[in-house]
């Protein structure tokens, strides 16, 4: 069955990372690493594994970023091309197998840990819950890959053939929660390990840089699952406004104003230095920045209070140069996020995926994904989420349904 292949190749890489920022039509075009192909289903690694056929597929800033190689070359020797895109994946079972019944709905959680490698006794890592920090991800019963996605062994979700999973990576959907909800788990699950890595005190002011989908999941676990108070959002677009309002922004204000109208907000002000950014005295105690481009993680730093923190929830692109004055004159504790883990809640231990699944109709989740593409129309789907927020697109997705009914039809 037809699936969307990335094949890896130096000519490629150099030729996206040369001209798919000027010409967008490269990344699928007959020059792109990704193309639709025929490709055999993956074969279950031991007989515990779980075939899963994706029902919707969501389209992340970290493949668009594989895409157009403007991701950095870190991971390349922790993946295994060529491989079948597509990590944030609803499906359901084909088989009963590992407690699992056919037909059932599942949300996969992508990281490729010790568990799900037949490694025994775990990682250090693994054995604490943060799976997704593996350290052998190059190793055990499937070739190397930090996630479902970007692994040749377990295929994708950007496909109409059945991709494979471990028992320990799936998730059952409740009733209350639809396909298109379930779909966005995965990122809302990152959004929930980032908040409550530095779960802000009612007191604080917390600010949230960025409003695509990872921004406004951050917003909302911030409001759902921690005890933040004020909370500013910096939204470029109306939709993206609109919905950091929904899901529990305080304020919102437009990137134009980060140096005018926001250290006013902050109860400070901004002074103009002969070169570069303006300088923010004060600041927010709490910053998740949730773009991963260069300029607003500088700005991330010079809008933290001193002694604050900021956390780096968007995905870094290949270079970044930063102005790190701030970080070190304001004394600002400055930390990433990855992915999800089993999280301290309410004084239990609970995995980011139980609690995204939570409260994901409290947000209405669902209401911020689509449109859905079919896979055929896979140029059309990766151009709409390039624009996702100049077209007022939250989470763009593959929708399979139609294509594995009628596959599948007895």
């Amino acid at each position: 069955m037809q699936a969307l292949l990335y094949r890896k190749s130096v000519p490629r890489y150099l030729l996206m990372r040369a001209g798919s920022r000027r010409i967008k039509s490269l990344e699928t075009s007959r020059f792109s690493p990704l193309q639709l192909e025929d490709v055999p289903e993956p074969k279950l690694p031991t007989p515990e594994w779980v075939r899963i056929r994706p029902l919707l597929s969501g389209i992340c800033g970290s493949d668009l970023g594989t895409l157009s190689s403007e991701n950095s070359p870190y991971f390349s020797p922790i993946t295994s091309p060529p491989f079948v895109m597509g990590h944030e994946v609803v499906g359901e079972t084909v088989e009963d197998n590992s407690g699992f019944r056919a037909g059932e709905r599942v949300v996969l959680e992508p990281a490729l840990g010790c568990a799900v490698r037949g490694i025994d006794p775990p990682c250090f890592y693994c054995a604490s819950g943060r799976h997704a920090l593996c350290l052998n991800v190059a190793r055990g019963d499937i070739s190397a890959g930090i996630q479902t996605g970007f692994c040749h062994d377990t295929g994708g979700g950007w496909s109409h053939q059945t991709l494979v999973a471990h028992p320990s990576q799936l998730h059952r959907v409740p009733d209350a929660v639809p396909d298109e909800a379930a779909v966005a788990i995965e990122p809302l699950a990152c959004a929930v390990h980032a908040a409550l890595g530095s779960p802000p005190a009612p007191d604080d002011t917390t600010l949230v840089i960025g409003a695509g989908s990872v921004g406004l999941l951050t917003v909302a676990a911030l409001r759902h699952l921690t005890q933040a108070g004020r909370i500013i959002c910096v939204a470029k677009h109306e939709r993206q406004k609109n919905e950091a309002l929904r899901l529990g922004a305080t304020e919102v204000i437009h990137p134009k104003e980060t140096y005018t109208k926001l250290p006013e907000m902050l109860g400070t002000e901004a002074y103009k230095p002969e070169l570069g950014k303006p300088v923010v005295v004060g600041g927010a105690g709490k910053v998740f920045e949730c773009v991963g481009a260069p300029g607003t993680m500088e700005d991330a730093l010079r809008l933290a209070a001193p002694g604050g923190e900021v956390t780096l929830v968007g995905m870094p692109g290949a270079k970044s140069t930063l102005d790190l004055t701030a970080l070190w004159y304001k004394e600002v504790r400055l930390t990433g996020s990855y992915a999800y883990s089993v999280e301290e809640y309410e004084e239990n231990k609970t995995s980011s995926f139980q609690l995204a699944l939570r409260i994901a109709p409290e947000i209405d989740l669902q209401t911020l994904v689509g449109p859905g593409y079919p896979l055929e129309s896979y140029k059309e789907a990766i151009a709409a989420a390039r624009s996702a927020g100049h077209e007022g697109h939250v989470k763009v997705v593959f929708d399979h349904k139609s294509t594995s009914a009628s596959q599948h039809a007895p």
